[in-house]
């Protein structure tokens, strides 16, 4: 699928107001291997499943995070917003939210359910066990 993540139309890329207002965040190195998996073997995978494109830059910050920069459709962008916050939460059950969202998208493309559920902050469509 080379529509935006969950749609159909155009490959997402070739919409001008996916690059218009990237999502810029920093992360620290543990976070972004938990993420991104070591030496971010894992990049590719989401990036393909959510239908974006993440670039990560090492900045030489005291806390010796990396800037991660995120374009793509606006639902994609939120999507992995909310996985990142979700994985570095300190509360448990957005910790296991997060952790499910990252199974999903390094495991298949995302749909619109797995995007409106996030959005609604909602477990991911199908694992009942978090939706308790």
């Amino acid at each position: 699928m080379e529509s935006g993540a969950g749609g159909g139309g155009r490959a997402w890329w070739t919409e001008p107001e996916h690059f218009r207002t990237p999502l810029v965040f920093y992360m620290d190195a543990e976070q972004e291997e938990r993420v991104f998996g070591g030496g971010d073997g894992d990049l590719r995978r989401i990036e393909e499943h959510s239908h974006t494109l993440i670039q990560l830059e090492a900045w030489a910050t005291a806390a010796g995070q990396t800037r991660v920069t995120v374009v793509g459709p606006p639902g994609a962008r939120r999507w992995l917003q909310e996985l990142v916050r979700s994985v570095g939460s300190g509360h448990p059950g957005d910790r296991a939210r997060g952790l499910a969202m990252l199974q999903r998208v390094r495991s298949r493309l995302l749909s619109l359910a797995d995007l409106e559920a996030a959005r609604q902050g909602e477990p991911p469509p199908g694992d009942l066990a978090l939706a308790a």
